[in-house]
């Protein structure tokens, strides 16, 4: 199979969001490879049986997604672009169910959590499942009488669900980040982002002098997050996220000077910054 059709592994059931991001990012040529756990797209892409990964790394309302983040310090895929999600929660169930039938809505348990309001305003019952299109897949595979499950418009569209209702979620501001991994570098687009990892030495102000060396070649922080050292208790891995790209010359010099003070550095890639793009939509179930 070409690059033309992209192999792209992702976390989750045909229907994902994951797969919905695969979808923007590559169009409809991409090939979409179901994975059962994060693990299993870093080794799909490493093995050569995937081109790319596409993995989540944090959601605007839910925060960072710890086990993807540990993960990257374990590999080493390269970041070849960012993908921004819209996340749109749809209420779905089998043909001929309509909305007053509706008692109990499954779903993963943070789709119920952003839609809290909508299902108690519905007066249904939600129950936690383990995943967004996996509820879809065996609700249309095993219908269940008074029975009906949030995931996104294309996991009903991969099962033969009807939408009962649209943009369910509570909030409008609602999006996912997603890293696309691979084994080689990308072509330059700008504007850009440099993606790292380092660890500091257990002294007063390591910190701040390594954020010092961004601050002073004027490169904008846009992300920071620490993680606990597995291997060492009470030590800290920091994942920074900047705006620039390793071959400009003010984050070149950044990097060496982060080098200095850093006890370990890893980059993980530096690759097109995704534009975000809000549109207020309204839940088509009456507020």
């Amino acid at each position: 199979m070409s690059q033309e059709q992209p192999i792209v592994a992702f976390q989750g059931e045909m229907g994902a969001y994951s797969e919905q991001a695969v979808r923007q990012q590559f169009g409809k040529s991409a090939v979409p490879l179901p994975c059962p756990v994060f693990s299993s797209i870093f080794t799909a892409v490493a093995d050569g049986r995937a081109h790319y990964g596409m993995l989540p790394i944090e959601n605007s309302l839910a925060g960072t997604v710890i086990p993807a983040y540990d993960l990257l310090i374990d590999h080493d895929l390269r970041v070849q672009a960012e993908v921004v999600l819209r996340v749109e929660h749809c209420l779905m169930a089998p043909p001929g169910v309509s909305l007053a039938d509706i008692h109990r809505v499954k779903s993963h348990h943070q789709a119920l959590a952003q839609c809290e309001k909508t299902l108690r305003r519905l007066g249904v019952e939600p129950v936690d499942y383990y995943d967004t299109a996996g509820a879809a897949r065996d609700l249309a595979a095993n219908p269940e009488p008074h029975t009906a499950a949030i995931a996104s418009e294309l996991a009903a569209e991969a099962y033969g669900l009807e939408v009962l209702a649209r943009h369910v979620e509570d909030l409008d501001f609602n999006f996912t980040r997603f890293f696309v991994l691979g084994r080689g570098e990308t072509g330059r687009q700008d504007p850009s982002k440099t993606s790292i990892i380092f660890t500091t030495r257990h002294v007063p102000g390591a910190l701040v002098a390594v954020l010092n060396e961004l601050a002073r070649r004027e490169l904008n922080l846009t992300k920071i997050e620490s993680r606990p050292r597995r291997n060492r208790p009470w030590h800290y891995l920091f994942y920074v996220d900047f705006e620039g790209h390793e071959m400009d010359t003010a984050v070149q010099a950044a990097l060496l000077g982060i080098l200095k003070h850093a006890s370990f550095l890893k980059v993980l890639g530096s690759y097109p910054a995704a534009a975000l793009t809000i549109n207020n939509q309204q839940s088509t179930v009456n507020n």
